[in-house]
């Protein structure tokens, strides 16, 4: 009996652009598939429930720099792309997008959050209560004179009993003052 040596292959990277979408839109699918050496072309698919069918994943290609040897024909690079559209009927989770590339076979997922369509409602929403601000209708006791801290009302000045008591006094001194003169004329 002959034994297998099974190559273990790590997952390849795979981005969403945007990783957050709404039902109907657009989402771009990009996966780094190891370029395969001869026999099947560079290319890849991609699919989840949140799309309708399997998308395929073309080469990106870069044109190379200039150089005295190039020909000027564009390059593959190691990822590949395609764009697929959210279905109408999605509802709001994560969907995995699982990725495999056709050369090599090697595979991967990313995570794709489908978030609600918030659409206006016929039910009134509510309305932010307006918050309080006190205004002060007194002037800022900054002291220097007399009714500074506050005036009449903020009774730092001297008490209403004892300003009638000595309010009495100088109307019976000045009374007796009056008596003692009309007397003595």
């Amino acid at each position: 009996m002959s034994q297998r040596t099974a190559i273990s292959r790590q997952d390849i990277e795979v981005q969403l652009q945007p990783a957050r979408a709404k039902a109907g839109q657009k989402v771009w699918v990009l996966a780094n598939c190891p370029i395969p050496e001869g026999g099947p072309e560079h290319r890849g698919t991609a699919s989840s429930e949140a799309f309708g069918a399997p998308i395929t994943l073309e080469p990106i290609l870069a044109t190379p720099s200039p150089s005295a040897s190039a020909t000027g024909t564009p390059a593959a690079r190691p990822w590949v792309r395609g764009q697929a559209t959210v279905a109408d009927s999605v509802k709001a989770g994560v969907y995995d997008v699982n990725t495999r590339c056709e050369g090599t076979n090697d595979t991967g997922k990313a995570g794709l959050r489908i978030v609600s369509d918030t659409k206006p409602s016929s039910e009134p929403t509510t309305r932010p209560r307006p918050t309080r601000t006190i205004i002060s209708t007194h002037a800022p006791g900054t002291g220097g004179g007399g009714t500074a801290a506050g005036g009449p009302n903020d009774g730092s000045g001297m008490p209403l009993g004892a300003t009638g008591a000595l309010l009495a006094v100088a109307l019976a001194g000045g009374a007796g003052y009056l008596v003692v003169r009309r007397r003595r004329s």
